[in-house]
């Protein structure tokens, strides 16, 4: 009944429209018109218009209706199994995990969680005024150096290394002398690499063992060990060279015993995949890094590869370069400027397994289990003026956790880079109020950045081997956080080598 009132509305519309515009022209023209054209005009017309127009708008329909229609074909079970078989493939590649087999760390807070934490809520660990460090107005800028650091043997290293490139390219390095920041970043990084020495050393069996045989699968590739080193991008392709050369020295010796225990040798490395490979990488941010070892335990995962990741990373903040850069930038934290940053420097080295990695006897028991950490970008910068909210951070966390199948009262601790600046502190605050609110931060979450600034291209990892310390003291779940950055938010779940039993019950409710 609805229709038909809308189509005497419609032809009410139409009759009332022609007859207007019929009676104008006739009266315009002067038109003395006959009975024929009266009917033809004032009663045709308006019913054949009418007519047309309902017919037109009901062809319209149909035509809409049809195409978005399914099609009545039945889809064949191989198309409907393709998109099943990837959604399945991308939920276990979400959820995927590597071991954590050692780990070592050099920073200022101290080498493992408990002493960082410590040390930086008790004030102990705090940026202070720098001996040699001044602004443009001569004034000590505000640093968190690595404490009685000595720069001398490896200054001595770097040089003999330098003089060899220079019998094969001497106009390339005339005049060159490493700078400050490059040799202390360097030293922490050889010390954080001898602390690993003989965790690493303790998997080189496994090279030799013959590789386990999945079903289905013809031949597998044997085990691989990839030693990836982040060094900062910002530093001179002089001092990346340099640097690349002396640490192929530095890891020379633990490159050829791992070549040994597969049967290879360096003359082998054109005709075969070699078992251990360095890779040198200047790299422009922590999460940068962290995106090159995901892709590479990702890559094990889907090629169901045993492979070894020895990740490193080294970054040093305090030197007259950095500094005038960071004040150039109105960067640079001051009494006059407290949303800027405070200069640090560390290194630190974690050593992951894929989990097809054979377990060893002679070897120590894995330290904890690292799953896929979740990044995403901010739409605005935590920089800028204006309320900083933690949704980005919440999401992040969120997804996090979910991939790694915790509940979020499973989190017992926490590590996050995020230092002094307030936009950061209510931003994880914030998140830390609404997702684990059980957590006690003054006991069980650990600031980093607090106490020692700005960590460069070393402040994720160093989070992470803080946090590898202290899951395997406590056996419980952990939870590390990247706030440091304008944009960028990052999340990574730490859990003990074997997956913690489901959340019995939720925490319990407030009392109304």
């Amino acid at each position: 009944m609805a229709k038909v009132w809308k189509i005497l509305a419609l032809l009410l519309v139409i009759t009332a429209l022609v007859w207007l515009t019929t009676m104008w022209r006739w009266q315009s023209a002067q038109l003395d018109p006959s009975a024929t054209d009266l009917t033809l005009h004032l009663g045709v017309l308006p019913l054949v218009l009418t007519a047309g127009l309902v017919m037109t708008l009901w062809a319209v329909k149909r035509l809409r209706s049809y195409a978005a229609a399914p099609p009545a074909a039945v889809t064949p079970p191989a198309a409907t199994a393709q998109p099943v078989a990837a959604a399945n493939t991308a939920v276990n590649e979400r959820s995927a995990h590597a071991k954590v087999l050692g780990s070592a760390v050099q920073v200022r807070a101290g080498n493992q969680w408990k002493a960082a934490q410590a040390s930086i809520a008790s004030g102990e660990c705090k940026p202070d005024l720098d001996a040699q460090l001044k602004d443009d107005d001569g004034i000590a800028v505000f640093t968190a150096p690595m404490p009685e650091l000595s720069t001398d043997d490896l200054a001595d290293a770097l040089a003999e290394t330098v003089n060899t490139l220079t019998q094969t390219k001497p106009e390339a390095w005339v005049g060159y002398e490493a700078p400050a920041e490059v040799l202390r970043a360097l030293t922490l990084l050889e010390t954080a690499t001898g602390t690993m020495s003989e965790a690493v050393e303790a998997q080189w069996p496994a090279l030799a063992a013959p590789p386990p045989s999945p079903r289905n699968k013809a031949a597998t590739l044997p085990p691989g060990v990839a030693i990836r080193v982040a060094i900062p991008a910002r530093w001179s392709v002089q001092s990346q060279q340099a640097a690349g050369a002396w640490l192929e020295q530095l890891f020379d010796p633990f490159i050829e015993a791992g070549l040994r225990a597969a049967g290879q040798s360096r003359a082998m490395a054109h005709s075969v995949r070699p078992a251990v490979q360095l890779h040198v990488h200047p790299v422009a941010s922590a999460e940068a890094f962290w995106q090159l070892m995901d892709q590479q335990l990702l890559q094990w995962q889907r090629d169901k590869t045993p492979g070894l990741l020895w990740a490193l990373a080294a970054d040093s903040l305090l030197s007259e370069n950095d500094t005038a850069a960071m004040a150039a930038a109105k960067e640079l934290f001051s009494g006059n400027n407290q949303r800027g940053r405070v200069p640090g420097e560390a290194a630190a080295s974690v050593l992951l397994a894929s989990p097809d990695w054979p377990e060893l006897p002679q070897a120590e028991p894995a330290q904890a289990r690292l799953y896929r950490a979740n990044l995403m970008r901010r739409d605005k910068s935590a920089d800028a003026s204006g309320r900083v909210g933690p949704q980005t951070l919440l999401q992040t966390t969120t997804d996090a956790i979910k991939a790694s199948g915790c509940e979020p009262v499973q989190m017992e601790h926490i590590t996050t880079d995020a230092d002094h600046r307030a936009s950061r502190t209510s931003e994880v605050y914030e998140m830390l109020q609404e997702l684990l609110p059980h957590l006690d931060t003054s006991e069980q979450a650990l600031r980093l950045g607090v106490g020692c600034g700005d960590l460069g291209v070393a402040r994720l990892l160093t989070c992470v081997a803080l946090t590898a310390s202290q899951v395997q003291e406590s056996q419980k779940p952990a939870l590390v956080l990247g706030a440091f950055p304008a944009f960028e938010r990052f999340a990574v779940v730490m859990t003990p080598p074997m997956a913690p039993p489901e959340a019995t019950a939720a925490a319990p409710a407030p009392a109304a």
